[in-house]
């Protein structure tokens, strides 16, 4: 109920038992005339809200961010009119744990995807679909990523879920084969144009293998499509690591187009977002981000596996609608916080949730400490298969690192802005401070052995640094993983 309603009802009520009806009514026609009270008003419609995840796309292939031109000007016209974070991390290098976290508010030790073999978000967990949902709100999924799916237990709390199977991905040779423009303007035609929505995107243009465009301006001018093949454009890359890294060249081609796979998402973005707020009501509160970045080249990496890098796990965060306001915000914010901002703003429940909301313009740093990991174990084959062969598989892109490559066992990273640790199961912690553009390792011992403390507890927490038995992969789950590049 509203204000105005409440005022009209209550000095109503109080005037009903003494005079006739018609004089209750003039009275408070004159009332609301002089403003001692108030007509009764419709109370004010709640935002729709738009959450987009564009995969696998690194900070700075942002051009908001101001290391690239004129990659993403959809983002970046959001970034104009609303808030920009310049330090969002995910929890997790790879596509369903920070997909989890974003979606339950929770870290990964908690929803548990990610750990000791768990591919599939438990029944369980709480979403952010299933509390949105209870509080009225049509709910809808449009995903190009199979993982992303209800297969992987992210249909919890949709109306609808739009999403292609990993069979049929599979076999339109990694093609996009959902329209996500078309699906959504069919979704939107079919419900009540004035209750409130929330709808869920994940764009997957920017995951490798990246296509050789009929146009791409982020490659060099004289590159060939023959060079970009033989780079490795068209074909899965996450294997070429280490002693198999692609030449500089080749890494600049790889760039390129990645580069504009980007700008094909942001594309997409710009024509999702008109379709969007032609049809909320009450405004829309639209957020775009990454559940993580990509390597190229960096520490002898491809891909993102293998690490809890900057590359990685720094991401691109822009919350824009709904009278929030301009403002580039440096506090350090992680996926989890999302959550509690979109239920906050949407008046639903916000119980059990972790992350704090979105700090706004003006807030000083916090103190605590964010965490992100990898977990090494994260996609144990089925009981079936031959253990031996089974972890010859699980280490087959890795038999070109040597120990100065730190890419095996479980890695937490903690940071503390300025400062980020990298914990390894397998090697000595480093320290970085972040302010150095590309993170610089320093030696700052009383920093060092706080944020290995923290590392250290978290780790025994979660249960890392050593072999736990996972439950086996179901066959439609283990399918769904190899044919997608997770598994060799």
């Amino acid at each position: 109920m509203s204000p105005g309603h409440t005022c009209r009802s209550a000095l109503g009520g109080r005037l009903a038992g003494r005079f006739p009806l018609a004089v209750v009514r003039l009275v408070l026609v004159v009332l609301c005339a002089t403003g001692l009270a108030c007509e009764e008003s419709t109370p004010s419609p709640r935002p729709s809200i738009a959450l987009v995840v564009i995969d696998t796309l690194r900070a700075d292939a942002v051009s908001a961010y101001g290391a690239r031109e004129e990659t993403t000007p959809n983002f970046d016209a959001l970034a104009a009119a609303g808030r920009l974070y310049t330090r969002a991390y995910a929890p997790s290098p790879w596509t369903l744990p920070s997909h989890a976290s974003l979606l339950t508010g929770v870290g990964v030790e908690q929803h548990g995807v990610g750990l000791h073999g768990q591919v599939v978000l438990g029944e369980g967990a709480l979403t952010l679909a299933e509390r949105l949902q209870a509080a009225g709100y049509e709910t809808a999924g449009f995903s190009e990523n199979a993982l992303v799916s209800p297969a992987f237990g992210f249909g919890q709390g949709f109306d609808h879920f739009s999403v292609r199977s990993a069979d049929e991905q599979f076999a339109a040779n990694q093609s996009l084969v959902i329209d996500v423009r078309d699906e959504l303007a069919r979704w939107l035609d079919a419900v009540d144009p004035q209750d409130p929505f929330f709808v869920f995107v994940n764009l997957y243009d920017p995951h490798e293998p990246y296509r050789v465009r009929r146009e791409n301006p982020f490659l060099p001018a004289s590159a060939t499509t023959a060079q970009g093949k033989q780079a490795g454009a068209g074909q899965r890359t996450s294997h070429r690591i280490c002693d198999r890294v692609p030449n500089s060249p080749q890494l600049e081609l790889l760039r390129g187009l990645y580069l504009g796979e980007v700008a094909v998402a942001d594309q997409k973005l710009g024509s999702l977002l008109d379709l969007l707020r032609a049809r909320a009501a009450g405004g829309l509160i639209t957020v775009v981000t990454s559940d993580h970045g990509e390597h190229f080249g960096e520490h002898r990496l491809l891909d993102h596996e293998f690490s809890v890098r900057e590359q990685v796990l720094h991401v691109p965060l822009v919350v824009s609608g709904a009278g929030l306001g301009a403002a580039t915000i440096d506090t350090p914010v992680e996926l989890r916080d999302i959550t509690a901002s979109l239920l906050r703003w949407a008046g639903a429940d916000t119980s059990s949730v972790e992350g704090a909301a979105l700090p706004d313009a003006g807030t000083t740093a916090a103190g605590e400490s964010l965490v992100a990991l990898y977990s090494d174990t994260r996609l144990r084959l089925p009981a079936r298969f031959d253990r031996s062969a089974s972890e010859e598989s699980r280490h087959a892109k890795r038999a070109g690192c040597t120990e100065g490559d730190r890419v095996f066992g479980d890695m937490v990273a903690v940071t503390r802005y300025p400062y980020k640790l990298n914990w390894y199961e397998r090697y000595p912690s480093e320290l970085f401070d972040l302010r150095a553009g590309t993170a610089e390792q320093v030696e700052q011992p009383e920093v060092f052995r706080a944020l290995e403390a923290q590392a250290q507890e978290f780790v025994e927490r979660a249960g890392l640094g050593g072999e736990r038995a996972g439950e086996p992969l179901s066959p439609e789950t283990e399918a769904a993983l190899r044919q997608l590049g997770y598994l060799d």
